[in-house]
């Protein structure tokens, strides 16, 4: 498992290499390669994340492209390697126990709910969880934008995506967005991020034409948008990679269902169980003999105190988002529930798990 543990060269390194060179305070160590380019006093810093372009994709789809004659080295993502705990790297400078955002879906103790974390909705349905906002309320963090800020106020930050402050749905308005951004006076932050290609990888599996298709467009939007800018650099990476998986349905393994008390929660390759009390025991035995050879399994607290989801000092609520057991993918596996509504996760790839695929990103690096 030390591909978890490779702090030193990954995607943590890039916001607090953007943090140090804003004069803001670091939480963890920064990327010398990084550092070296920021040194030279671009009056834009754009970070552009393409989410799960990992670098087996990339090198499959686009080998010889733009992005490819960028690159400069690959990058570990953290784990769980999955976009919402990245993301919130991305936007804090900390690891995924700092921060708390420990994946997709969470349980949270004072409601005794799973909540999807991005969306707020009570996992497996459409409805709001709680009448007020349980994630902000127990894992909301101060952002790059207001620490920068703090140490200085002349510094212009801005979100582009399909959420950010500058809301665009496309990579083509992404890319125009940061492009017009970086033509007006005065230095800027941008930070931007793109759904894709990880949405359409997931339906129709990391090597299909789509995913393929995806690539060689988004890489010549981003090619064009370098053509257009002056004293910027651009860093371009991905929050994390994917596998073609099988997806299984926990209802279909009912020794398994039995054990629990609530269904799986946080990913379906990284899974957390909360199991029945007369069940502890006799739980791993089952597991393992059902999917000892595709998924690592441990006790919550075993994971919490071997550092799995990072270093530093953890959430207050961390140890309780990873229940009694956790399991790590290491095959092509994944495994979740059947929703309130009759539909299931039929998807062809996926990420969370811990092979290289899913782990390793591209650091690139363009200058203008």
């Amino acid at each position: 498992m030390s591909i978890v543990n490779d702090y030193e060269n990954s995607i943590l390194g890039i916001p607090n290499s953007i943090l140090k060179h804003f004069g803001a305070k670091t939480h963890h160590a920064t990327l010398p390669v990084l550092d070296e380019r920021l040194s030279r006093g671009y009056k834009n810093v754009v970070l552009l994340v393409l989410d799960g372009m990992g670098l087996v994709i990339l090198k499959a789809h686009a080998p010889d492209g733009f992005l490819m004659r960028n690159y400069v080295s690959p990058l570990n993502s953290l784990y769980p390697c999955t976009t919402s705990s990245m993301l919130t790297t991305f936007e804090t400078g900390l690891t995924p126990i700092e921060h708390g955002w420990l994946g997709w879906s969470l349980y949270f103790e004072e409601i005794g709910k799973c909540v999807d974390v991005f969306s707020g909705n009570e996992s497996g349905t459409n409805r709001p969880a709680a009448e007020r906002n349980i994630v902000t309320e127990s894992i909301g963090y101060n952002n790059l934008f207001t620490q920068i800020r703090e140490v200085n106020r002349t510094i212009e930050c801005c979100s582009v995506s399909p959420f950010g402050d500058y809301r665009c749905n496309t990579n083509e308005s992404i890319c125009n967005q940061i492009e017009t951004l970086c033509k007006t006076g005065g230095r800027r932050y941008i930070y931007a991020y793109y759904s894709q290609p990880d949405m359409d990888m997931h339906f129709s599996g990391c090597y299909s034409e789509r995913a393929k298709a995806d690539m060689v467009l988004f890489e010549k939007q981003i090619e064009q948008l370098s053509e257009q800018l002056t004293d910027t650099i651009l860093i371009v990476t991905a929050d994390h990679g994917m596998i073609d998986i099988k997806s299984l349905l926990i209802e279909d393994y009912p020794d398994i269902g039995e054990c629990l008390a609530i269904r799986p929660t946080r990913e379906p390759r990284c899974l957390s169980f909360f199991v029945k009390p007369e069940f502890k025991e006799i739980f791993p035995e089952r597991w393992n003999a059902q999917f000892g050879n595709d998924f690592l399994l441990m006790t919550g607290t075993e994971a919490y105190d071997k550092g799995v989801f990072g270093k530093g000092t953890p959430h207050k609520y961390a140890k309780s988002y990873l229940g009694d057991y956790v399991a790590i993918a290491i095959g092509n596996l994944a495994l979740w529930y059947r929703f309130e509504n009759g539909k299931t996760l039929k998807f062809k790839a996926g990420h969370a798990g811990l092979t290289p695929d899913e782990m390793i990103v591209p650091l690139i690096i363009v200058e203008r």
